[in-house]
This record gives structure tokens, C-alpha cells and sequence, in this order.
């Protein structure tokens, strides 16, 4: 069982070596991207310190704990779209008959598919959040530790609702567009303090688009007004990456092949 489990992260680490080589073979287009994203991630932060220059707090909400949010929130997709990136392109290889390469092979097609695809410009968005992560913790370094771990469940998080939106194409046909208006739900959503919903919004918010698991528990977590979440966040993360697993193997069963003779490059 070690010597499986070996072989699949050695497989893992090959593809993201692959990715990463890849995206570095036009430097000066992956800086400009990089630097792009790092650029777009500021400006959409400077609003937030526009406002709070005028205010204290939103309903319990002041800018470190938005600082927090987008440090957050920007590193779960970090995560995501450096090491399940093919989790954006589901609907098409449903709709394309892609997935016949990933079912041809002996490799698990879901895990597959995921680490497939890696986004050159989502390094970016990673040196961004560590840099906003520590502005915000103002050199507190006993709150490092919850960087990682937030950064990987809110990966997850985010990867497995990809997934579960994605894989409505074994049922709806081609909908990828279905698939990016709901995953831009929860990456939108992830990015507002939760202060500003009502009650009903954040019924929503913690159930059926999880921005909550995100963003809004971990920054409690890690502001100190909740210790509830440090349990519940590693169950949530992992119960609903088994759920999309699931979701995922269960239309597979409604694929239709494309015939298709798909050569990976």
C-alpha cells in the first residue's frame, strides 16, 4: 500500500514539475502575468481601504479582517488552479469526448484530469495572498501555521465544488457556462465580507456555494471570535471532496465517448 501510494504522489510531483516547466518556458510572458494578477488582486483591494480609510467596521468586519479574506481566498485559488487546474476544463472534455485519453490510461481519471492542467497566472495570486496574509497578521508568528492549512482546505473546497459544477455536464449536456457562472458565484462571494449578507444569503453561503469554508470561518478562526471552524473546516473539506469524487464517478457512468484520438503536448 506505501509503495502505491508512493508511486501516486511521484506521479503527482512529475505532472506538477511538468506544469511548472511549462509555463516557465516563455519567462517573460510568465512575469507579465504574474505580475498582472498580483496588480489586479491590489486593485481590487484598494477599494476595501478606500472605504475603511472612512469607516471603522462593517457589521464586526475592519480591514485586517478583509485583508485576511483576500489573503485567503486568493490562496485557496492559488491552490487550486496550480495543482487541479484541469478542474476548469470538466465540461469541455465531457462535451469534447477529451476524456477518452484519461480513461485509456491506468491512473485514476478524476485525479487525472485535475492535475492536467496547471495556470501559470494563479502565481500570482499565490505571492499575493502571502504578502497581504503577512501585512495582516502584523508579524504574529504563532498564526503562520493557519496559512497552509487554510490555504489547502479552501483549495479543496474550491476544487470540489469545480467538480460538482462541472459535472452537471453528464446530465445538462454542455454547460460549461452553468459550470463558470457558479464557480465565479463562490470565488465572487469569497471575496465579501460576510457581514455584509442577510441572514438568508448566508444560509446559502454556508450551504449550497460554501464561500464560507473559504473565507468567513478561517478568517474567525483566525482573528480568535470562533474556535468552532477548526474542526469543522478539515470534516467540510474532505466530506465534500469525497461527495464530488462521487458525483464525478457517477455520471461517468452517462459518458459518451467521443472516439477521439487525443494527443496530450
Amino acid at each position: 500500500m506505501l509503495t502505491a501510494a508512493k508511486k501516486l504522489f511521484s506521479f503527482i510531483g512529475i505532472y506538477l514539475k511538468t506544469n511548472l516547466q511549462a509555463a516557465m518556458e516563455y519567462r517573460g510572458s510568465f512575469i507579465n502575468q504574474v505580475l498582472f494578477m498580483i496588480l489586479n488582486n491590489a486593485m481590487l483591494l484598494f477599494f476595501w481601504w478606500i472605504l475603511f480609510d472612512k469607516i471603522d467596521a462593517i457589521n464586526g468586519w475592519n480591514f485586517t479582517n478583509v485583508l485576511l479574506l483576500y489573503a485567503l481566498a486568493s490562496g485557496s485559488f492559488a491552490c487550486q488552479a496550480l495543482l487541479f487546474g484541469g478542474s476548469f476544463q470538466i465540461s469541455n472534455m465531457i462535451a469534447n469526448g477529451h476524456l477518452d485519453y484519461y480513461l485509456a490510461l491506468p491512473k485514476p481519471t478524476l485525479l487525472h484530469v485535475l492535475i492536467s492542467r496547471s495556470s501559470a497566472s494563479a502565481w500570482g495570486d499565490l505571492i499575493f495572498s502571502i504578502l497581504v496574509f503577512w501585512i495582516a497578521i502584523d508579524g504574529d508568528l504563532s498564526k503562520l501555521i493557519w496559512f497552509p492549512i487554510f490555504f489547502f482546505t479552501g483549495g479543496l473546497v474550491m476544487t470540489s465544488f469545480a467538480i460538482l459544477a462541472h459535472s452537471l455536464s453528464f446530465w445538462l449536456g454542455h454547460s460549461s457556462g452553468l459550470a463558470s457562472q457558479l464557480y465565479e458565484a463562490l470565488l465572487s462571494f469569497s471575496l465579501y465580507p460576510e457581514g455584509i449578507f442577510s441572514a438568508s444569503v448566508r444560509i446559502i453561503l454556508y450551504g449550497i456555494i460554501p464561500a464560507a469554508f473559504v473565507s468567513y470561518i478561517p478568517v474567525g478562526i483566525i482573528s480568535g471570535w470562533q474556535s468552532y471552524g477548526i474542526v469543522i473546516v478539515p470534516i467540510y473539506s474532505l466530506a465534500l471532496a469525497l461527495f464530488a469524487r462521487w458525483v464525478f464517478y457517477k455520471g461517468l457512468k452517462r459518458y459518451e465517448s467521443g472516439n477521439l484520438i487525443v494527443v496530450q503536448v
